[in-house]
């Protein structure tokens, strides 16, 4: 059981392994940089995640830019050229140049190469131009000077941009594009031969600040830092602009004096020393004073295109300078003169005299500057050096006497290899810089086709300059390109019509293209035999359509595998009709457009609304069907009304209808309604419909008059009010609501008295109203004195009553609270008196207090 587990651990293992070695693979490997084209069909699903990756690895090389989009443009489009799949190709190889591939890169252009090709290329170059110049010789001008060979100017050019460089700056080593690292190392998340690290090189133009992107190629990207400067004429105010920058302008004019010293500038702000001319103009002569027009300020001293041609003072000759101020000077014929050799000078010769040769020897230095010219003082130059002298040949083997002008050369012959390293270098008397093999390298080229004419060399041969044809799919257009890359190279773009054979029942409407016809984008327009309606299908042609299909039964060993997918063309069913028709809703409460499809009658979700026979409610179902759409009455679906009567009662009653739910009027109300009377003694009962009849509004003011009458009536018992007038007598009217009518025209007798209630007469109430009270007589004067005396006499009696009660309470009230004699009393006889001043205690205050009651009564009244 033990040794099965382990089995099938090991299987399951060793396929994990393989899997993992094959994407390490997939991943590590750039082969698909040059099946990009081929395969570009294939490669759809990873464009978006090779787009991500390429978005992550400029946003980490330019995170540390803080400058302005437009100022790193340049530099990120270099990044995304690199990037990009087979957008770096090797200008002398013709090949890609690959992530893994040893490279160097210009310092003017930025384009790079393959690092063995650019050292090819510089080699090859400068061996050409020493072949050229050991190929040339002096020469003697048209005057019988003689011209010597131009100096030995080794150097070699970028393929590109013609750049010179010397021969020490012939790369010998792989470098990082900021030179700090020497073989870098390919990484996936990094810029292709990049190191990773701060690119760090001085900016251009020279600022003092550095480059902050990481090791990237092109061109360093302008300074972001910023700077405080004025502006260019320096009357502004300092401000603060990025160093790239440098300078800025601001919207003032320049003051500053022109040239003419007399106008200023008046141009808008600008560097010092870069006013332009002054352009007022003005008529000035020019510098000899032969013609005069008008000129720019600054251009006051002129010169015009005529010969000065003034006689010299000798009369002979005459000036053949252009127009110049001032004197034209002495005759140039005139001064001072020497023989050819240069030793005798003559000095007092005329201008009109020629100075011939002085006869002595010329010992001029000759050009090979060790010795003097031998032949007599003669016209022209020097000829060659003729004298012996003894040289080392190039290859240092031999000395011998030769003739100084001439190089030594020996008849030994070289026995090194040359540049190519196959064949001897056999030169005469080499000096160790061996030339080019100069035979024909005669290979096969890469194309197959052709053999490489180029002089014998060393690694691969240059690609065919050779031309072959490719044609687009159909035969039509015809296109150039370089021979061996037929095959790789993208089929010309052809404006004919696509001659191959429709895949649906449309016929082809694109140009000529290679591989598949792209999926047809017309209208379907057949009949749609899925809805079998008359419209025709406005679909996209599905009559050859592309469908993924993954394999069902897929069991994945890890996360990383996938089930695999099958493309398969296939003719689609048409699909469901989708054109807009007007359809009724159940109920027919309104029309809607609908797809095709799906244009079958339904609820629209609102109330029925019909109007029920009981012509009051209406059905209250959601819409249904009905017989009838047109009707709005009642149909036979529609719920039957089963509410009570809910017509409105008469103003007042507070009963409702006892029948069902029923067009108006409703039948009287026969409720028996009881309530008091007016006068509150007696309870009346009236039917309700007497009381509250129907139709009552917009009546006439006489019939409400009548209907507030009738009401009166029968809420009146019919007997005596059993109010009282506000006189204090009953009310003589009937029972009745509100105030009792007539209150001052009571006839009720009452006594009438005088003011002393001796006099007393019987009268009406409403006269008594109106003379309240009588007159007294003499009677009433007596009856009132003798009152009077009488009163007074029960007065003084009263008080000295009064007077006598307290006389006798203060006499008491001395007697047991004055002071006393002390005597010897017995015992028991101590006890009782004891005993009763207590009750004195008590009975005193209780006395007083009463005494001053009744003085208080007394006196106030």
């Amino acid at each position: 059981m033990l040794k099965k587990s382990q089995e099938k651990f090991n299987q399951v293992q060793r396929q994990h392994a393989e899997t993992a070695k094959k994407y390490a693979a997939e991943y590590v490997s750039s082969e698909e940089e040059e099946e990009g084209e081929d395969a570009s069909g294939q490669e759809a699903g990873a464009a978006a995640s090779n787009d991500a990756a390429t978005r992550n690895i400029l946003g980490d090389v330019l995170k540390n830019y803080h400058g302005a989009e437009a100022d790193v443009g340049k530099t990120q489009e270099y990044l995304q050229h690199l990037l990009e799949s087979r957008n770096a190709v090797c200008l002398i190889c013709i090949e890609t140049v690959k992530r893994a591939d040893r490279i160097w890169s210009c310092a003017a252009c930025y384009t790079f190469f393959h690092l063995m090709c650019i050292q090819r290329w510089a080699n090859d170059s400068m061996s050409m131009k020493r072949i050229n110049h050991e190929q040339q010789e002096g020469y003697y001008n048209n005057r019988g000077e003689y011209i010597p060979k131009p100096a030995l100017d080794v150097h070699w050019d970028c393929p590109k941009c013609r750049r010179e460089y010397e021969p020490e700056a012939i790369p010998r080593h792989y470098e990082c594009f900021c030179g700090k690292e020497r073989e870098p190392n390919a990484h996936p998340w990094l810029i292709p031969h990049s190191c990773g690290e701060p690119c760090e090189k001085q900016l251009n133009p020279a600022c003092g600040h550095t480059c902050r992107l990481l090791c990237h190629p092109g061109p360093c990207p302008p300074c972001p830092q910023t700077v405080n400067v004025s502006c260019r004429c320096g009357s502004s105010p300092v401000k603060t602009i990025r160093c790239a920058q440098k300078s800025w302008t601001c919207a003032r004019k320049c003051k500053r004096k022109l040239a003419c010293g007399i106008h200023e500038c008046g141009a808008q702000c600008h560097d010092a020393g870069q006013c332009p001319p002054c352009q007022n103009r003005s008529k000035q002569p020019c510098l000899c004073g032969a013609q005069t027009k008008e000129v720019n300020c600054h251009e006051s001293r002129w010169q015009c295109d005529s010969v000065c041609n003034k006689p010299f003072p000798c009369g002979l000759h005459h000036c053949e300078s252009v127009c110049h101020a001032g004197p034209c000077g002495p005759c140039p014929l005139g001064l001072p003169r020497s023989c050819p050799c240069g030793k005798t000078e003559t000095r007092a010769a005329s201008c009109s005299e020629r100075i011939g040769t002085c006869g002595d020897t010329c010992e001029k230095v000759l050009v090979c500057g060790q010795h003097l010219c031998p032949e007599r003082c003669h016209q022209g130059a020097c000829g060659n050096c003729l004298e012996l002298v003894p040289k080392v040949c190039r290859c240092g083997s031999t000395k011998k006497p030769i003739v100084c002008h001439r190089e030594a050369i020996c008849e030994g012959r070289c026995k090194r290899t040359r540049t190519c390293g196959k064949h001897q270098c056999n030169r005469k008397c080499c000096d160790g810089q061996c030339p080019p093999c100069d035979r024909v390298c005669g290979k096969t080229l890469p194309c197959g086709k052709h053999k490489c004419s180029s002089l014998c060399h060393q690694g691969p041969c240059y690609p065919c300059n050779q031309k072959s044809t490719i044609k687009c799919r159909c035969g039509g257009t015809v296109a150039e390109v370089a021979c061996g890359r037929e095959r790789k190279a993208n089929a010309p773009k052809c404006k004919l019509p696509c001659r191959a054979a429709s895949k649906c029942h449309h016929p082809n409407t694109h140009t000529c293209h290679p591989g598949d016809c792209p999926a047809c984008v017309l209208p379907c327009g057949q009949p749609n035999d899925t809805t079998n309606c008359e419209h025709p299908c406005r679909a996209k042609c599905h009559d050859a359509v592309q469908v993924v299909t993954r394999e069902k039964n897929f069991k994945p060993v890890g996360p990383w595998d996938v089930p695999k997918e099958t493309v398969e063309v296939k003719t689609l069913p048409h699909p469901a009709c989708t054109v807009k028709v007007p359809v009724m809703c159940l109920g027919g409460h309104e029309t809607a457009d609908w797809p095709c499809s799906s244009s079958k009658p339904s609820s629209c979700g609102r109330q029925c609304g019909r109007l029920l026979k009981c012509g009051v409610h209406r059905c209250p179902l959601a819409c249904h069907k009905v017989t009838h759409r047109a009707s709005t009455t009642q149909d036979s679906r529609c719920e039957p009304c089963s509410a009570g009567c809910t017509l409105p009662r008469p103003e007042g009653c507070v009963h409702s209808c006892a029948l069902r739910c029923h067009k108006p009027p409703c039948d009287p109300c026969l409720v028996s309604i009881k309530s008091q009377c007016y006068c509150g003694l007696t309870q009346v009962f009236y039917k309700c419909h007497e009381f509250y009849p129907t139709g009552m509004e917009g009546k006439e003011p006489e019939e409400l008059a009548e209907l507030a009458r009738r009401r009166e009536s029968f809420l009146s018992c019919g007997q005596k009010c059993i109010k009282n007038f506000p006189c204090g007598h009953r009310c003589t009217s009937i029972c009745h609501p509100g105030r009792c009518p007539n209150p001052e025209q009571c006839s009720k007798k009452v006594k009438v008295a005088c003011k002393c209630g001796q006099r007393k007469v019987e009268v009406s109430c409403k006269v008594a109203r109106a003379t309240p009270t009588l007159d007294c007589d003499q009677q009433c004067e007596a009856v009132r004195a003798q009152k009077q005396e009488e009163q007074e006499r029960k007065e003084r009696e009263a008080r000295a009553e009064e007077e006598l009660q307290n006389q006798r309470e203060l006499e008491e009230y001395e007697r047991k609270f004055g002071k006393r004699k002390h005597r010897e009393r017995k015992r028991h006889q101590v006890q009782q008196e004891e005993k009763g001043t207590h009750w004195a205690v008590y009975v005193a205050p209780v006395v007083a207090v009463l005494i001053g009651v009744a003085l208080y009564f007394l006196f106030v009244q």
